[in-house]
C-alpha cells in the first residue's frame, strides 16, 4: 500500500510521531520528507516553528513511546 506523503507531511512530526500511528513507515518520522508545520503537541509544548523542531531532532530530542515525555539521547 503507498504512503500518501502530503497528508504525513502536514500533520506528521518528526518528535511526536505520526498522526495516524504508523511510525515505522511515517516518511515525516523516517526523514524522508521534512515537515511543513507543528503538531498539536509541538504548540503545546510551546516550540516555536519547525525549524526549531528540526534542530532539537538533531540535538537528540526524542519522545518516550511508553510516556510521551520528551527526552535528549545522548
Amino acid at each position: 500500500m503507498s504512503v500518501n506523503k502530503g497528508v504525513h507531511q502536514t500533520h506528521c512530526c518528526i518528535i511526536h510521531g505520526c498522526k495516524y500511528g504508523d511510525d515505522e513507515s511515517c516518511p515525516v518520522v523516517d526523514g524522508e520528507v521534512r515537515q511543513e508545520y507543528l503538531c498539536e503537541d509541538c504548540e503545546h509544548e510551546n516550540i516555536k516553528s519547525v525549524d526549531d523542531l528540526i534542530a532539537m531532532h538533531q540535538l537528540g530530542v526524542r519522545r518516550c513511546h511508553e510516556c510521551g515525555s520528551l527526552y535528549v539521547t545522548e
